[in-house]
């Protein structure tokens, strides 16, 4: 519903192929929403590379990609969505942020800090979180699904580790949705792995996705916080659930109506099994944003994402 046309040559190339989708009003009327969709080829940049030093040999590809993309507009605010298809099987989700920050008017001298930064003479932009939550119904060579959580820990001293480098990688399986309530660790280099519960590749390895998280961010407002409340997704950066039909929005269908506690909270209550079931990854992605002078009158794009890559 909030979506805004593409212009040729600008947020897609000039070839790009662009397509209206078709909604609905307030009062159920179909309506044309003019190029909302492009759909375009692009260079990927460096696919693969390797230059052999004893027979100074040097072999290179550059990479395509398909790019399908849309933006939307939501008050102030402009984000650019494209789901990107890679040559190396991977595929990568792609947010851009942009348009003209909130700002507020400031006496002479102040600074609007703490809770914000000036950007211009008399202006002050305040603190703020983006948060994205996508719904990622996964379906690896079929249906019958599983997800481990991979961990890398640093092997203890000892005569397993005569030179104290070694680390060892331990896959984790989430077997129920009460388990499923997952948050990103950097000491442990945390990644999620779909696999089958079945199919194995010629090394005799399940077959599976990986997802690879990029930029992220807690959530900083209070749990008591009356948005926090509609948005219990937030507690977590992943949530795994089995699927079933109209669990569609992450926070219930209703979110500024509700008292909180919809949407995913409730859908994990009945703690189901995971293991070898049609599952559904649900990963919120978050910036937070601690305004520049640099970023006013209008903020240049902020591109952040996670991958999906074949495992």
């Amino acid at each position: 519903r909030l979506a805004s046309p593409h212009k040729a040559g600008a947020e897609a190339p000039a070839n790009a192929r662009f397509f209206d989708a078709v909604l609905a009003d307030d009062f159920g009327v179909p309506y044309a929403s003019r190029d909302a969709v492009a759909i375009y080829e692009r260079d990927g940049g460096e696919l693969w590379r390797h230059y052999d030093v004893n027979r100074k040999a040097h072999e290179a590809r550059r990479g395509r990609e398909l790019v399908i993309s849309y933006y939307i507009m939501t008050g102030n605010y402009d984000y650019g969505f494209k789901w990107i298809f890679r040559q190396d099987g991977g595929l990568e989700f792609a947010a851009d942020l942009t348009g003209i920050m909130l700002v507020k008017g400031v006496q002479p001298g102040e600074h609007g800090e703490p809770y914000g930064h000036l950007v211009s003479t008399g202006l002050a932009a305040p603190h703020h979180q983006h948060f994205f939550a996508l719904r990622l119904d996964v379906d690896v060579d079929g249906p019958s699904n599983r997800v481990l959580e991979l961990d890398t820990r640093t092997e203890p001293p000892g005569g397993d580790n005569p030179g104290g480098n070694a680390f060892r990688m331990e896959e984790t399986p989430l077997a129920r949705e009460s388990a499923a309530g997952r948050d990103l660790s950097m000491p442990t280099h945390r990644r999620w792995r779909v696999a089958n519960s079945s199919e194995k590749n010629s090394l005799g390895h399940s077959t599976g996705f990986l997802l690879a998280p990029g930029e992220n961010s807690a959530i900083y407002g209070q749990p008591e916080a009356s948005s926090r409340r509609r948005a219990r997704f937030l507690d977590h950066h992943l949530w795994v659930t089995r699927y079933k039909p109209g669990e569609d929005h992450p926070a219930g269908e209703y979110p500024n109506q509700s008292k909180g506690g919809e949407g995913l909270p409730a859908w994990v209550a009945d703690d189901e099994p995971l293991d070898g079931e049609d599952v559904v990854l649900w990963y919120t992605l978050g910036v937070t944003h601690t305004p520049r002078p640099e970023e006013w009158p209008v903020m240049p794009a902020h591109r952040t994402g996670f991958s999906l890559i074949p495992a």
